[in-house]
């Protein structure tokens, strides 16, 4: 019998939201996997600054009209990386849970049409479960 691959830390909503937005890059937006990284941490990055902070996110030092119009970059490259996705999501909750489990759910529910805020709740109490035993 395998044993059940657990998560190396806590799985946050902002980890399922990085994850559902990255999932979206790619199928909605058409971004490439890498770009798709940095798009949903970016994403959940803003969401995150706005609900803790009250504020809008800076982009690194410009604003999302000055990036797009002067520099041709989309914003979420300038606020966030493919290396950073893997080292604040992947990496934090172990890689083999991120591409055996986590990832596989994400797109899973995704596919089926689930809605977000169905969804983030639900998978993350079972996988925290993990961590107790």
């Amino acid at each position: 019998m395998e044993a059940t691959v657990k998560p190396k830390a806590p799985i946050r909503r902002f980890d399922i939201f990085a994850e559902w937005n990255r999932i979206k890059g790619i199928k909605e937006l058409g971004l490439d996997p890498e770009d798709a990284k940095s798009y949903g941490l970016a994403v959940a990055e803003v969401v995150a600054a706005r609900k803790f902070y009250g504020h809008r996110t800076k982009y690194k030092g410009a604003t999302r009209e000055y990036i797009e119009k002067h520099e041709g970059t989309p914003w979420w490259r300038k606020m966030a990386s493919p290396a950073e996705f893997d080292e604040k999501i992947v990496e934090r909750m172990g890689r083999d849970f991120y591409e055996k489990v986590f990832s596989k759910a994400i797109e899973k529910a995704f596919n089926e049409g689930k809605d977000y805020m169905d969804i983030r709740d639900s998978l993350r109490k079972d996988w925290n479960e993990l961590l107790k035993g």
